[in-house]
């Protein structure tokens, strides 16, 4: 008991620390499209206990990609994450797009691989054999494959500057070969090349992910920062 309060008291204090020191940044969200909408009003959804502040504004999770050329000045600095890739890689682990509509029971497969995820059961849309997976211009599936079978994956959506990435799972009995670098590699090379334009990977926020996302997230070279998510619509016949 006396532990935990401890190990709590722990977690707040650098939380508070790294509330006072965190970057500010105004990023643009949405340029008009219907997803982007979508993206910028969940962004800025009231904290559910916070009222005053948006739920994805304090802490959020990002990548700068300005930071870096390609995939392998990405990992340069990151000595944790590139003996990881590095491993799934020599392992025979791939990464490649893929259509999760034709991959149903392969992501299934994930889902159910483990009991529950950062502490909590999972949903039960992720159990659903019938579901369907959102597709179009504004998605992408990044998936890791092992022997031609997607063993993790990342629904990459894209909204203004960002690529946000979420439905990040990976499969139980291959998480220690290092699958989730590779994943996180792999977007960030796949964003680099197919859009450009695109400023950072985000990937939700620190403040309420569990200690071992959150330490993820940081050998991934994520770093939490306040975010003004903005509009910015552009002239009409600009628009992409």
């Amino acid at each position: 008991m006396l532990r935990s309060r401890l190990s709590r008291v722990r977690r707040l204090l650098h939380d508070v620390r790294t509330l006072a020191t965190m970057s500010r940044v105004d990023i643009v969200a949405s340029r008009g499209g219907v997803i982007e909408e979508e993206v910028l009003q969940d962004l800025r959804r009231p904290h559910p206990r916070y009222k005053v502040v948006g739920r994805k504004v304090v802490g959020a999770a990002l990548l700068p990609l300005d930071e870096f050329r390609d995939v392998e000045r990405y990992l340069a600095n990151l000595r944790s994450a590139r003996k990881r890739v590095r491993r799934a890689s020599r392992l025979g682990y791939t990464v490649a797009l893929f259509d999760p509509n034709e991959r149903r029971s392969e992501l299934l497969a994930i889902h159910t691989s483990l009991p529950e995820r950062q502490g909590r059961p999972m949903d039960p849309d992720y159990l659903d054999p019938r579901a369907t997976f959102r597709t179009g211009p504004d998605f992408d599936y990044v998936g890791v494959l092992r022997k031609g079978a997607v063993v993790a994956y990342c629904r990459v959506l894209y909204a203004g500057d960002i690529a946000s990435m979420d439905r990040v799972m990976g499969h139980g009995d291959h998480l220690a070969d290092g699958i989730m670098f590779l994943l996180t590699a792999g977007v960030v090379e796949h964003v680099k090349k197919a859009r450009p334009e695109t400023r950072y990977v985000y990937y939700d926020t620190f403040f309420g992910a569990s200690a071992g996302l959150r330490e993820f997230k940081t050998r991934a070279g994520f770093r939490p920062h306040y975010v003004h998510w903005k509009r910015e619509v552009e002239p009409r016949g600009r628009r992409r």
